[in-house]
């Protein structure tokens, strides 16, 4: 079996929950908020993982400590079967290289004070040192050309750029130093529809042509969908459902992946969501479970079914397992 490029073995990520003047008063104890849950996953050489679920479900912090961003508080990392978890950030420098990542954040991507030049130059130079002044200009046209853009967008400072144009650039830069995986965090967000079927377009040609890996952090269903070669499904920091794209999309075994996808067909036709077809409200409208199925309180299936004791049972939570090859679900009652 070829390694994977990508494996997440039981990843979890706890932030310190602040007592707040009350609690200092009172003695209560601190506690943890679980944004990652004891997770895993592989990515395979030349493929795109779609990563979707809610606000606040922890997809976002997945990829920043996949990108070493953050510490994690339990699980291991393994990069083309090394273990990159514990490894110092000098003994990781040479790998970040490979381990790129496209922020979310258009302009907080790109420092406002550099012409684009600047950016991609900077970039260039970490990772081929031995260029000289033509050579490195030479590298950033063919990264100009190689995200459609023209060389007069070099003298341009970031605020002088669109929307579209700033997100060329961005993965332009993460290009410059010839990365082997890339986490991209909602590489679409912000921008019209028109120009978000380009950059998606681009994504995919230039995985084609440098035989890229992805994790495309997203909850844009329709997009997952689209670039994906399987699905990963969170909430409240766990995976529940993990599969091929068309079959998450379509035939769905876990009540909350039906709930999503569903909400989205529904949308597309105008017509209104039944109180049976999804939930009451919304993940934060709920208080978390101390135990069992997390999405109990919310799930229309444990409604319909009276209830049962064991998606509540705190010892008998659901966990990820393969119910048909390729495709595992979280769930006591699957669909």
């Amino acid at each position: 079996m070829t390694t994977p490029i990508l494996e997440v073995k039981g990843l979890s990520k706890h932030f310190a929950q602040r007592r707040g003047l009350l609690g200092m008063f009172s003695g209560a104890a601190a506690g943890t908020i679980p944004a990652v849950d004891d997770i895993s996953f592989a990515l395979a050489e030349n493929e795109t993982l779609g990563l979707v679920g809610e606000s606040g479900c922890g997809k976002t912090t997945t990829g920043k400590a996949i990108l070493k961003l953050m510490n994690v508080s339990a699980g291991e990392i393994h990069y083309r079967g090394q273990n990159i978890t514990s490894l110092t950030p000098g003994e990781f420098r040479p790998l970040r290289r490979e381990i790129q990542m496209i922020f979310q954040d258009l302009d907080a991507a790109l420092n406002p004070k550099m012409r684009i030049a600047s950016i991609l130059e900077e970039a260039i130079r970490l990772r081929e040192p031995e260029l000289d002044d033509d050579g490195v200009r030479r590298r950033a046209y063919e990264l100009l050309e190689l995200v459609n853009l023209k060389k007069n967008k070099l003298a341009n400072f970031p605020s002088e750029l669109s929307g579209g144009e700033k997100r060329r650039i961005g993965i332009a830069r993460v290009l410059a130093v010839r990365p082997k995986l890339i986490v991209a965090d909602e590489p679409t967000s912000a921008l019209d529809v028109s120009i978000q079927a380009q950059v998606i377009n681009l994504l995919r040609d230039l995985q084609d042509q440098f035989g890229l890996s992805y994790l495309f952090i997203s909850h844009d269903l329709p997009l997952v969908e689209l670039v994906s070669h399987r699905v990963a499904v969170m909430y409240l920091g766990q995976i529940v459902e993990l599969g091929l794209a068309s079959r998450i999309a379509n035939a769905a075994r876990h009540p909350y992946t039906s709930v999503l996808w569903s909400s989205l067909a529904e949308k597309r036709s105008q017509e209104t969501v039944t109180s049976t077809a999804a939930p009451a409200g919304s993940v934060f409208d709920f208080e978390r479970p101390s135990g069992g199925c997390r999405f109990a309180p919310r799930c229309p299936v444990y409604a319909a079914r009276g209830k049962p004791a064991a998606c509540t049972d705190a010892g008998n939570a659901p966990r990820l397992r393969e119910i048909e090859p390729g495709h595992a679900v979280a769930c006591h009652f699957p669909l």
